[in-house]
């Protein structure tokens, strides 16, 4: 009998496509489960993050609980946090702790035990290849493609940049092409393009994303697939890329914008590379073709200096733009990074307090975006099916439920549907098959 191997990640959806590419290289000779944290593996390897202190809290935590309740079970930590921290992560009960590049040998270092972790990967080695996975991570509709890694910005609240390397490494174009056409063979319909910071891919190999994009929109422009980008800066949101995004129909009509604020001086404390009218502009190019193109986006309060006109630009910018999401952070303290050291820290108190304004206002932001949507006609990419109901995605990134249909309709198709009312709490809408 095989042994199981359980993958529990944490973080963005780079973490998601390495956990499944990690769980491929091992799946020949172990039973391989997803989000287990409360069965009886053999081995729980646990993908972590780093951005927050609360993402590594949440990691010590699931390790605590594992090595508790499952003493005799192995228990591997890689990814960022892995990278920042190892030796806190073996002190809580990791029997093994494998860095991002170490990650890549999982099924060579499996059997070791100790810390293999170079936290200096990106300079000590000329090349490195990406984790590229074959099937969509835990058997979901959506595949990730990782198709570039590490940052060279200078942010000064974030470390992720020294976790992933101060190197761009990029999939080159023709192999980018070949794994679409690898996963159109294989039936997959959504493949989400991920990277920790697309706008460098290519930097290594004299590409470009906007070429790679309408390199993808020639080639698979004729077949019935979207094509999702995880996350984007403002900044290289060109009027040609957003005419590359809006002219093929397999590009979905929504993009995560990496903004974290609107008020300039907090972007330029930041050190960010735009300012509040690139991110205005950036959002009218994309809606120049398409005025429903929905944007999601990352937003931190409490950063240092951060006051009350400061959080007015923020909420209003919100509103204003008709975000359909954000995902809203407290400004978490990263050791070593500029923003550690900078004056005027907001208390904790303070920053939960502005996150629960926040969050108010983005709720209102997305009622507003969605109720302009109603009696838009989309195409749904169906997620689950069954006999209460449909639940799946447009190409506006709308969550869709569909509770009485007389079609058939499998998990992974797509259907036609009118956007006929908002369902509750303004989650999502209630469609209706066409």
């Amino acid at each position: 009998m095989k042994r199981k191997v359980s993958f529990i990640t944490f973080g963005c959806k780079m973490n998601q496509a390495e956990s499944q590419a990690m769980a491929e290289k091992l799946s020949p000779h172990f039973d391989i489960v997803f989000e287990e944290k409360m069965g009886k593996s053999d081995i729980y390897v646990l993908n972590t993050c780093a951005v927050t202190s609360e993402a590594e809290r949440k990691v010590r935590q699931t390790i605590r609980r594992l090595k508790k309740s499952n003493e005799n079970s192995k228990i591997i930590a890689t990814g960022c946090y892995s990278v920042s921290d190892p030796e806190e992560l073996k002190k809580v009960g990791a029997d093994l702790v494998l860095g991002n590049l170490e990650k890549k040998q999982i099924d060579r270092l499996l059997c070791e035990e100790g810390i293999y972790s170079d936290k200096y990967f990106w300079f000590h080695n000329e090349k490195y290849d990406i984790l590229v996975p074959n099937e969509p991570y835990g058997d979901r509709t959506r595949i990730f493609l990782p198709i570039e890694e590490g940052c060279i910005n200078s942010c000064t609240f974030c470390k992720i940049r020294f976790l992933r390397g101060l190197k761009i490494v990029s999939l080159p174009t023709e192999e980018v092409i070949k794994s679409i056409e690898k996963f159109i063979e294989k039936g997959y319909k959504e493949i989400v393009l991920t990277g920790t910071n697309l706008g460098y891919y290519g930097m290594d190999n004299s590409e470009t994303l906007e070429e790679l994009l309408n390199q993808i929109g020639k080639s698979f422009a004729d077949k019935e697939i979207r094509i999702r980008i995880t996350s984007l800066y403002p900044e290289i949101i060109t009027d040609n890329l957003s005419t590359i995004l809006n002219s093929y129909p397999i590009f979905e009509k929504h993009i995560h914008l990496s903004i974290q604020h609107f008020s300039d001086k907090i972007l330029q404390s930041m050190h960010r590379k735009y300012n509040r009218k690139m991110i205005y502009t950036a959002i009218e190019n994309l809606r120049k073709y398409d005025s429903k193109f929905s944007i999601t986006c990352d937003l931190i309060v409490g950063f240092p200096g951060e006051d009350e006109e400061d959080l007015r630009i923020l909420f209003d910018s919100i509103e204003e733009l008709k975000v359909l999401k954000v995902h809203s952070f407290r400004y978490s303290l990263r050791e070593g990074t500029v923003a550690a050291k900078m004056q005027n820290q907001i208390p904790g108190n303070e920053k939960k307090d502005r996150l629960s304004q926040m969050d108010k206002i983005a709720d209102l932001s997305r009622k507003n975006y969605l109720n302009d949507m109603l009696g838009s006609r989309v195409k749904v990419l169906t997620e689950s099916s069954s006999k209460k109901g449909l639940f799946g995605y447009d190409e506006y990134y709308i969550p869709h439920n569909v509770q009485f249909h007389e079609k058939k309709i499998e998990k992974g198709e797509f259907f036609s549907t009118v956007i006929s009312s908002l369902s509750k709490e303004n989650k999502g809408v209630v469609s209706n098959v066409l």
